[in-house]
């Protein structure tokens, strides 16, 4: 006979971390990775929680299930552990073919499981070594911009300086245009000597 299990009538109160709002140190706008987090951490324990609701109910079914008076086969009660790898040659297999094929397939969605957990964990870590590799390209792209605009301010400069100096008329649009070209290749390469000439 199956000892009767009883089981509190309530709901059991999940004590949740507290809101981010209610900690003062996660407030800060550069905490942002932080609440992100937490809100993946609340969405896990939701998800547990539906889990062990759906658990809940199943054994309050079969707790009436027993009471009620329905016998389970015999075979039921034997529970093998979900960590075993393979299906253990006990007596209770030996003949029942459907119950062998059922942990057969219990064990290879298991193990599938794995292996995709496995791939997802790859992803995550993949996608955050490519969000670093993209920072700190835009890290050095934001260090050449400023350089370049630094560069043309110095050109302005210079020019402006040289027409106040020989009250030379200023270059027009086509002249600067077509020589920016080389002037931005003379200051990225230096001046070296001139090529040849033909």
């Amino acid at each position: 006979m199956n000892p009767v299990i009883a089981f509190p009538a309530a709901k059991p109160e999940l004590k949740l971390a507290p809101h981010v709002a209610e900690r003062p140190e996660l407030s800060g706008a550069g905490n942002a990775t932080e609440r992100h987090h937490l809100d993946q951490d609340h969405e896990a324990l939701r998800d547990r929680e539906a889990n062990l609701r759906d658990y809940e109910a199943r054994l309050r079914a079969w707790q009436a299930q027993i009471e009620s008076g329905l016998q389970t086969p015999a075979v039921a009660h034997y529970i093998a552990p979900v960590a075993l790898g393979r299906v253990p040659s006990v007596a209770p297999f030996e003949g029942d073919a459907a119950l062998q094929a059922g942990w057969e397939k219990l064990h290879r969605a298991r193990e599938l499981l794995e292996a995709e957990q496995a791939h997802v964990r790859d992803d995550r870590l993949n996608l955050k070594e490519t969000a670093a590799l993209l920072q700190r390209h835009e890290a050095a792209l934001t260090a050449r911009e400023a350089s370049l605009a630094q560069r043309e301010e110095l050109l302005a400069a210079a020019t402006a300086a040289h027409l106040a100096a020989g009250n030379v008329k200023p270059p027009s649009a086509m002249a600067r245009l077509t020589s920016a070209p080389f002037a931005m290749a003379k200051s990225v390469f230096g001046s070296k000597s001139p090529l040849p000439e033909e």
